[in-house]
């Protein structure tokens, strides 16, 4: 439209577009502070002019096209990776610090201590076999050795269990949270339908994905709706275009067959689903629903976030208490060996048990010998008639626990137990007995080091990814008042101009008879 009454849509269309952009930046100012809001711009665009004959194309004002994030969907992609590797070796870290707390190593108090204690007292049997005193200091120092043991045994097991406890919850939290984004999905597409920009809602769905990295490393691929597909090691979670909503559930124990039980969903409030088949406790299983309501588990990898942090530290948990229960076993066995001439391994001074698996828990000294210390044969005669003064098998007690073995300790080492001179074939690339528990300690020191020292680098990465995030979609309050007064003149000028044009109009219709 040509004339002043084209004039006046120009000015109109100017105060409407300022008025638009003065709202977008005070609703970026009342959002500073707001976790996951990107900051938001309006777009402006010229309208179509119109043409006048000899003199050209004249401008009719300015539309405003959209308000959009200020996004680097780049650099979110690269933060959730990295957050999902921070939480993976933080968890990690975390854990094996409370193993590194349970096997107390170095102490003064520790099971090394406790070791060293229990060899003196039998060096001091030796040395004084006919005391009754001595073999009670024997049974007394075995016995705070296998309580030590008993109850780091107890402690690491705890610790296993509590690590598949919050395994269990990470895939509690990962499902709600994936129904939450598909929630979230459902939003979007109606909104971006009807042609809506639903940036708030945009804003939620990439703080609820960090959130979900965090659990799990996942990959996400997202529509034209802003809808967003989602995977882990390769199989598809959500995928709303095709109508995709599987879920996780996880491992956590085994039924009397050996075969896996599943907490469907992670939901620990409902019974656990016999799966029959065998699968490693901490297992993590996609969950598939076909339309009958048939539910189908198969095995999905989770190698970061806090699920696979919890994975690898309950497997690191089992295999150190692996290596407890071969130490229990070497000192067990060769103390037997030597205690009842060679002829028992399970079962003289110590008693083992049958399950390798509980050396650690079921150690313990023999109730008959716990009960009359002075059933302990000191000397070289099993019954106790030996010649007065022969501390010999306290002495090769004492000698054993100083001898290098294999580890775990080999049958073939033991059957080699010579009875005549009371000793063992020793083992050049052995260890002794302090040596094999430091062994353990030092392999989980450097595991925990290691996740250590990958949290803090992967932390310096993130930090570094936040904050290039920060500076692309953060609101910056200098920037948004400058942007309040600048777009406050524009409002205030495309005002003027109307007021203008409606003085001209009033000229023009009451002063001219127009």
């Amino acid at each position: 439209m040509s004339g002043l009454f084209g004039t006046l849509g120009t000015a109109t269309s100017g105060i409407t577009a300022n008025q638009v952009a003065l709202q977008t930046t005070a609703h970026n100012i009342a959002n500073t502070n707001t976790d996951g809001y990107s900051r938001q711009r309006v777009h402006m665009t010229t309208k179509p002019p119109y043409v006048i004959a000899g003199t050209g194309t004249i401008g009719t004002g300015v539309n405003v096209t959209g308000v959009e994030r200020v996004v680097d969907d780049f650099v979110r992609s690269q933060i959730r990776e990295a957050n999902s590797k921070y939480t993976y070796n933080t968890q990690k870290s975390d854990t094996l610090g409370q193993l590194e707390d349970i096997l107390h190593e170095p102490s003064n108090d520790g099971v090394i201590k406790a070791l060293n204690t229990l060899t003196d007292s039998w060096q001091k049997l030796a040395e004084n076999p006919e005391l009754g005193t001595s073999k009670t200091l024997v049974v007394e120092n075995a016995n705070s050795f296998a309580d030590s043991i008993h109850q780091m045994a107890t402690q690491i097991n705890q610790l296993y269990k509590d690590s598949i406890s919050n395994l269990q919850k990470s895939v509690l939290d990962f499902n709600e949270k994936i129904d939450q984004l598909a929630d979230i999905n459902k939003k979007v597409f109606t909104l971006t339908s009807r042609g809506e920009t639903p940036n708030d809602l945009l804003d939620q769905r990439d703080t609820l994905l960090k959130d979900i990295s965090g659990l799990v490393n996942i990959n996400t691929e997202f529509d034209g709706y802003g809808r967003t597909t989602l995977s882990v090691d390769g199989q598809t979670i959500l995928d709303f275009k095709n109508e995709t909503h599987n879920t996780l559930s996880v491992v956590v124990g085994t039924d009397a067959n050996g075969n896996a039980l599943v907490s469907d969903r992670g939901d620990s409030s409902k019974s656990n689903v016999a799966l029959g088949r065998q699968a490693e406790v901490g297992t993590v299983m996609l969950t598939k629903k076909d339309d009958a309501g048939n539910t189908a588990y198969s095995e999905i990898k989770t190698s970061e976030g806090d699920m696979g942090g919890y994975q690898e530290s309950a497997k690191e948990i089992l295999e150190h208490l692996d290596e407890l229960n071969d130490f229990i076993a070497k000192i067990g066995k060769v103390t037997n060996m030597v205690m009842t001439g060679g002829q028992n391994k399970l079962d003289g001074f110590f008693t083992l048990g049958n399950d390798p698996s509980r050396y650690a828990l079921d150690f313990k000294v023999n109730d008959a010998i716990a009960k009359d210390p002075s059933k302990i044969p000191a000397g070289k005669a099993l019954d106790g008639t030996g010649s007065a003064g022969d501390g010999s098998r306290a002495l090769a007690v004492s000698w054993a626990m100083k001898t290098k073995f294999k580890t775990p300790v080999r049958d073939a080492d033991l059957d080699a137990y010579n009875e005549s001179t009371m000793k063992f074939n020793e083992s050049q690339d052995g260890q002794t007995f302090a040596e094999t528990f430091n062994n353990i300690v030092t392999k989980n020191g450097i595991s925990k080091q290691k996740a250590d020292n990958m949290a803090a680098a992967q932390k310096v990465v993130l930090n570094n990814l936040e904050n290039k995030n920060e500076s692309i979609s953060g609101v910056n309050i200098n920037e948004e008042m400058s942007d309040v007064i600048k777009f406050q003149q524009g409002f205030q000028a495309n005002t003027r101009v109307l007021s203008v044009i409606a003085e001209m109009l009033d000229t023009l219709v009451n002063k001219t008879g127009v």
